[in-house]
């Protein structure tokens, strides 16, 4: 049976239930949801189950609401099919109805943290003279100058919308002069290497922004570990690896003097380790 336009989803616990007569007309009434797909056989699932339903009936009490859903794929092969669920439970998060993948955990805090920064605009406007004390507790930050308006803008609130790793924070365009920046413009504001950083004008689009966020959210010359080596792993950046316990040696200055003008472009890295890359990670 096809449900009337009025009529409203089953909750379980607080979760909506979706079926396949009602999953499109559901996603539109909303622009932001996330929805897990299910087995009730499911030994994660049902592991899931308690934090999800506890996180749903958080998210609702918070103004607005927010709301999360489930599928049976059991019972709904049809969405199972549509949305390609090979392993269960599948989380999707859909904005707007399009399809964007969770990252979170499956706990109920995290849960509810997660949707709420995504559902909330998680940039915090500063005066100028508020700056250097916002930034400073921080390993990294992205501060937007300028006019709170424009494309640009618009690019950085969807990135901070959807980021972990930084904080983000807005400032009116006067108050880039005096940190080196410029105005309708970002920075980035660090606890390591020079700090800030600011963006090149030749390509604003995301995925430089993003490229730009990854390659300087590590330092020029970093020590190696399993940890360093799986953060600069995931940049897709090159790296060049200098092996030696001589600290004293006059290619120590080289090496470093090399990491800060190709910063960006490659990862620098020293190993007091002379046994190989495998030995870091044994």
């Amino acid at each position: 049976m096809t449900l009337g336009a009025a009529e409203e989803p089953t909750l379980d616990e607080g979760v909506i239930v979706l079926h396949q007569d009602n999953f499109d007309q559901e996603l539109a009434k909303h622009e932001f949801l996330l929805v897990e797909f299910y087995a009730p056989w499911c030994g994660h699932c049902k592991k899931l189950a308690p934090e999800y339903a506890a996180a749903a009936q958080e998210l609702a009490q918070q103004d607005p609401p927010r709301y999360v859903a489930k599928v049976d794929v059991t019972q709904n092969d049809g969405l199972q099919n549509r949305f390609e669920i090979k392993s269960y439970p599948t989380l999707i998060w859909f904005v707007h109805g399009k399809q964007r993948p969770y990252t979170g955990d499956r706990v109920k805090d995290k849960i509810v943290s997660w949707i709420t920064k995504r559902t909330s605009f998680p940039s915090k406007e500063l005066k100028c003279d508020d700056i250097e004390d916002a930034v400073k507790d921080n390993k990294l930050n992205l501060v937007y100058f300028g006019d709170f308006e424009g494309q640009l803008y618009k690019t950085f609130a969807q990135i901070a919308v959807e980021d972990d790793k930084f904080k983000y924070f807005h400032a009116s365009g006067e108050c880039a002069q005096e940190h080196g920046g410029k105005h309708n413009s970002l920075s980035i504001f660090r606890s390591f290497d020079k700090s800030p950083v600011h963006l090149a004008d030749a390509d604003r689009s995301e995925k430089a922004i993003l490229s730009w966020m990854n390659s300087a959210s590590m330092p020029a010359l970093v020590e190696f570990s399993a940890q360093s080596m799986k953060e600069m792993f995931a940049t897709g950046l090159p790296m060049l690896v200098l092996f030696s316990n001589d600290k004293d040696a006059e290619y120590n200055a080289i090496f470093k003097e090399a990491s800060q003008a190709l910063q960006g472009q490659i990862f620098f890295v020293k190993s007091g380790n002379q046994q190989g890359i495998q030995k870091q990670f044994a």
